[in-house]
Parts: C-alpha cells; structure tokens; sequence
C-alpha cells in the first residue's frame, strides 16, 4: 500500500491556502463596512453642523449627500459581490477539507490494517513457540 502522508501534506498545504485567502476576503469585506460606517457617521455629523449653520448652508449640503449616499450604494454593491466570493470561497475551501479527510482516514485505516497484521503475525510466532513449548515439556514429562 502506497504511504499517502506526502498527499496528505500536499492537501493540508491547499487548505491552508484557501483559508488565508477567505480571510483576506473577510477582511476586505469588514474594511468595506467600516468604510459605509465612517461615511454615514461623518454625513451625520454634517448634518448637525449644517443644522446649527442655517439655510444658507443646505444648497452645499444636498450635492455632499448625494454623494456620500451614492458612495455608500458603491460600496454596498461592491459588498455584495464580494458576499458571493466569500460563499463560493467557503464552498470550495469545505470541499478541500473534505478531500483532505478522505485521505487522513484512508491513511489512518491502512495503518490500522498494517499493524493488525504485524499483531497477528507476532501473535502466531508467540502462540508457535508457546505450543513448542508445551510440546517439548509434554516429551520430558
């Protein structure tokens, strides 16, 4: 039977690989909302500021939150396409780790099967010298 343990590491290797590269995507995705939060905070701040300032200050007001409202629909779209790599990326890193499995237990189960027949043999060569044993002890008694 053939020693997978190379496959095995090779395995690992890819799995490892695409869990750095999903924590990238959520890290992209937490830096894109912190950049949603940052904008509506600030707009609300602006609000407030343009409240206490007067009328006069609203015609400046309008194109700015427009702006920051189209800036947080950019942001909210590109979130959304970065949701469906992250689902893809957790699919195609759950089906490597399940090939990695296979072959951990296929490995696992070939080592059973080897050391069970390393016991048996140990087992009969014990069991012929205890009966040689016996036998000889039968012959002087």
């Amino acid at each position: 039977m053939a020693d997978l343990n190379p496959l095995i590491r090779v395995r690992k290797h890819v799995v490892e690989q695409k869990q750095k590269f999903l924590a990238e995507l959520y890290r992209q995705a937490e830096e894109l909302e912190n950049q949603k939060t940052t904008l509506l905070d600030t707009l609300a701040e602006e609000r407030k500021k343009v409240d206490e300032m007067g009328v006069e200050m609203l015609s400046y007001f309008g194109p700015y939150s427009e702006a920051v409202k189209d800036r947080v629909t950019d942001i909210d779209d590109a979130a959304g396409k970065l949701e469906t790599r992250i689902s893809i990326a957790q699919d195609d890193m759950r089906e490597a780790f399940s090939e990695l499995k296979k072959i951990e237990i296929t490995q696992g189960r070939r080592e059973a099967e080897e050391q069970a027949g390393i016991d048996k043999k140990e087992s009969d060569e014990l069991d012929s010298i205890a009966i040689e044993g016996y036998r000889r002890k039968m012959e002087e008694g």
